[in-house]
């Protein structure tokens, strides 16, 4: 009799703890029908043009590998600006979804290096990469074997817990693929096969004692992931000039014809 109401209560339990992670996976999206605003108010550089415009203004002569980058915890900033001239001054399209389009919490305090504010923000994250890849594939100005993804901070979070296959690659940068009190938050998630670059400072102010380490101690046995550590202490990467040439190379060694 004791061993029945055991099993009761262990399947009981199992349930209770089915329903609540259901109900935190709920909580962390946002309403899924405004997603598309992200995309519809998105940066778009293309080449030749160093003004960004929305995905509906967009012009293009023929079609160029895109790159998604999706911008930290504070939205547009001089860091998401100059990824975006560089990059389609090489040749690429850059498309930054505006997570504040749908959105007004921030989940960060930059002047004291501390996020968390807004949990939510992560799940929408999730949400926006996967509008802006399905985006990218239906635009005629993309070549659709040619997608990368990109983030920075809570944008490179976003990017290093991407479940989604088929991108090109993966450039994760100012986050450090570490949560030891969150293991939805530890480690790269992208399919083993895809291209990973992640670019880090040896120390960064952002770091708690939860999120101590590197990418580099997830990478596991991913066949294509390579990591570019820059000496000293910072949180942005685009000023050094080692980490623009790293993540230019990146993109062209994994370039599909």
């Amino acid at each position: 009799m004791k061993t029945a109401i055991i099993t009761k209560l262990s399947l009981l339990s199992g349930l209770l703890l089915l329903v609540l992670g259901a109900a935190f996976a709920f909580a962390e999206d946002g309403d899924e029908s405004k997603v598309s605003q992200s995309w519809d108010k998105a940066r778009v550089y293309v080449p030749g043009s160093g003004t960004a415009v929305t995905p509906d203004k967009l012009k293009v002569v023929k079609p160029a590998p895109v790159i998604i980058y999706m911008h930290g915890c504070a939205g547009f900033n001089s860091e998401s600006a100059d990824w975006g001239e560089h990059l389609s001054s090489l040749g690429f399209i850059v498309v930054q979804p505006d997570s504040f389009a749908w959105r007004t919490e921030p989940n960060c305090d930059t002047k004291a290096k501390k996020s968390g504010q807004f949990p939510k923000a992560h799940g929408m994250r999730q949400q926006e990469i996967k509008y802006a890849r399905e985006a990218v594939r239906n635009s005629p100005w993309a070549e659709k074997n040619n997608i990368f993804l990109m983030g920075f901070s809570e944008g490179g979070n976003a990017a290093a817990r991407t479940r989604l296959a088929g991108f090109s690659g993966i450039i994760i940068t100012g986050w450090r693929c570490t949560n030891s009190k969150n293991p939805n938050f530890d480690g790269i998630f992208a399919p083993k096969e895809t291209p990973i670059l992640t670019v880090e400072w040896n120390r960064d102010d952002w770091q708690t004692e939860a999120t101590k380490g590197s990418c580099s101690d997830k990478f596991g046995d991913r066949p294509k992931a390579t990591q570019l550590l820059l000496p000293g202490n910072g949180h942005a990467v685009f000023d050094q000039v080692k980490a623009r040439d790293a993540v230019a190379q990146f993109i062209r060694d994994n370039l599909k014809q």
